[in-house]
């Protein structure tokens, strides 16, 4: 083991840091609180009508909110793990949501593929059902496939951690995914040592709370289970008495001790179970804040390149849906504007006529009487035109 390795082993021993985190401990407290009523009374009700529908969705209402609670909690502890100042409730909460849709669906998508590799091992077991070679084939099969199932649950097991404290560190969809299974595959044995540790590290403090709740509630829930009954013991000293009416008051003043001590004994188990959830969500408060440091522990030199391939692939892909779709037809471009007509030239202006040009041609100079372009003399007032 490498001196860095066990520098961020000790690293794990900030883990209970969580606690001195008073918003995280508020938020994931709150969640834990509200989706145990939600879950606790969906169960009480879905008892009283006979409706296992309520029971289930107010089930799910209370995860949801558990799930989300989480989540923004541990956006809270990635800033005080990288001495980052913490984020208020609304941007925490808002981005809990965001990051519980993600980790929600990287779920599903990690249980389909470990359903697919139990669906191949599966159809590979049906070898072993041919007549003649069965034997032969189970033979060959059956440890590789305990091999090959055994590593993709491990993987499961250590991926999905990593895999929620990536996506709180800001990574999307697809590289959470990617990042979380590369580094599993690239440091198993260091993966493993650094959950190892952390569970070890945490045992003592879920010992210890669940222990100190678990006696508190048996003092707790034996107090208000022996003051229930202890109405119907009253009522029945009283009916033994012999006197018809005070045995019949007796009798009625046990019955109204057995309903009170039932309705107490209602309430205390439900406010017992929400003790029980705070104690919960105090442990997991220390449990996420060590996942968050193995994951910056064992995260460091990584590249996530599964991440840029699929991101390539899925271009790829999207590229060639893109080809096969149907393309409308090319619209014609509009038709140019008909050019303009050169400039012609100005015509050139006729020149003026001289008055001589314009006597020899119509009229006379002298009178202005017309005459002929033959004429040398002016009819009229005898002028000389030539």
């Amino acid at each position: 083991m490498t001196v860095k390795t066990t520098n961020n082993l000790g690293v794990l021993l900030r883990s209970y840091e969580a606690l001195h985190n008073w918003r995280a401990l508020a938020m994931l407290a709150g969640s834990f609180v509200l989706g145990g009523l939600a879950i606790s009374g969906g169960a009480a009700a879905g008892m009283s009508s006979g409706s296992a529908a309520v029971s289930m969705l107010m089930g799910l209402l209370g995860a949801i909110i558990i799930i989300v609670g989480m989540n923004a909690s541990g956006l809270m502890l990635v800033d005080q793990a990288y001495d980052q100042p913490i984020r208020g409730f609304a941007p925490a909460f808002l981005g809990g949501v965001q990051a519980a849709l993600y980790v929600i669906g990287l779920l599903i998508l990690l249980g389909l593929g470990f359903g697919v590799i139990l669906l191949a091992a599966y159809l590979l077991s049906l070898f072993g059902r041919i007549p003649g070679i069965g034997g032969f084939l189970g033979f060959l099969l059956g440890g590789p496939l305990v091999v090959v199932v055994a590593l993709a649950y491990a993987v499961l097991l250590l991926a999905g951690p990593l895999m929620i404290a990536a996506v709180w560190h800001g990574e999307g969809f697809i590289a959470s995914l990617s990042r979380a299974v590369g580094i599993v595959t690239q440091r198993p044995l260091e993966v493993f040592m650094h959950f190892l540790v952390l569970g070890l590290l945490v045992f003592p403090a879920v010992a210890f709370i669940f222990a100190v709740v678990f006696v508190g509630s048996m003092f707790v829930g034996g107090f208000f289970a022996a003051g229930s009954f202890g109405g119907m013991g009253m009522g029945g000293f009283g009916g033994m008495g012999g006197m018809g009416g005070f045995g019949g008051f007796g009798g009625m003043r046990g019955m109204e001790g057995v309903a009170l001590g039932g309705a107490g004994m209602g309430g205390a188990g439900l406010s017992i179970g929400l003790v029980w959830f705070l104690a919960w969500s105090v442990v997991s408060l220390i449990y996420v804040l060590g996942m968050i440091f193995v994951y910056r522990a064992v995260s460091e030199g990584v590249e996530s390149a599964g991440s840029e391939q699929i991101g390539q692939k899925l271009a790829q892909f999207k590229q060639k849906l893109d080809d096969y779709k149907p393309r409308p037809a090319p619209v014609a471009p509009p038709p140019p504007p008909p050019a303009a007509p050169p400039a012609q030239p100005p015509a050139p202006s006729p020149e003026p006529t001289s008055p001589a040009q314009v006597a020899d041609t119509t009229h006379c100079p002298a009178c202005g009487a017309a005459v002929q372009p033959d004429d040398v003399f002016c009819g009229s007032c005898g002028h000389r035109l030539k």
